[in-house]
């Protein structure tokens, strides 16, 4: 289970996912980051483990692929999770469809 003793790590090309984000769903990011820093598992995230290929994590590098709610329409936080150094790497946010493609 995730808890406040991970690292959290942003991913390179984060800021890239930002680009082009209504400021309103970069405002409610933020107020998700604060209960992901000190909770990753806050119920207000809906966090939940992505389905994804052994091949695909070995790909990665990680151990698991998660992702949490900006909003529950459209926006969704994706990161990863490597158990051994107890890290968190923020990837990006984008939608359930982009997500989707992104873990193929």
């Amino acid at each position: 289970m995730l808890d406040s003793s991970y690292k959290i790590l942003i991913d390179s090309k984060f800021e890239k996912s930002l680009k082009g984000l209504p400021k309103n769903i970069k405002d409610v990011f933020d107020e998700k980051m604060e209960y992901f820093r000190n909770n990753p598992s806050h119920p207000s995230l809906n966090t939940k483990q992505c389905s994804v290929s052994r091949s695909k994590l070995k790909e990665l590098g990680v151990d698991q692929v998660y992702e949490f709610y900006i909003n529950r329409k459209d926006y969704r936080c994706l990161f990863y999770v490597i158990n051994e150094t107890k890290e968190i790497i923020i990837v990006c946010i984008a939608n359930h469809t982009q997500i989707k493609n992104k873990l193929k």
